[in-house]
């Protein structure tokens, strides 16, 4: 069985995805959304066949499971921290997990909050 003191990038990696995950996750369904919702407004959405409400249910979902895992990250290196399984002198690691739990569960909020906003008003007003 591989330990996370044994391989040092998987470390790494998780703890940038724990940090960077979540805020990216949800720019991402902001921007798209954004675009979707323009797409789906314009002169061209009657040829296109572009229906927001699904592409927005889908966008949220997709930045969700990406924000839920940069949490669960976070929780995983903070307990693996706690339990000695990482060498982490500093305590560098431990403090990049505890602020990854704090960003996870902020943009969690905000991807749930923006999904439920787009999904609940309707498609396009003029």
């Amino acid at each position: 069985m591989v330990t996370l003191a044994r391989t040092p990038r998987l470390v790494s990696g998780l703890q940038w995805y724990a940090l960077l995950g979540p805020p990216l996750s949800w720019t991402v369904q902001l921007v798209l959304g954004y675009y979707t919702t323009q797409a789906a407004c314009g002169a061209a959405a009657s040829r296109l066949g572009v229906e927001v409400h699904t592409w927005n249910a889908v966008l949220t979902v997709a930045a969700l499971a990406v924000a839920a895992g940069g949490w669960a990250s976070a929780a995983a290196l903070h307990a693996a921290t706690g339990g000695g399984d990482v060498d982490d002198p500093l305590g560098r690691i431990r403090f990049l997990s505890t602020a990854g739990l704090a960003i996870g569960i902020i943009f969690v909020t905000l991807i749930l909050f923006t999904g439920a906003g787009v999904l609940a008003l309707p498609e396009c007003r003029r």
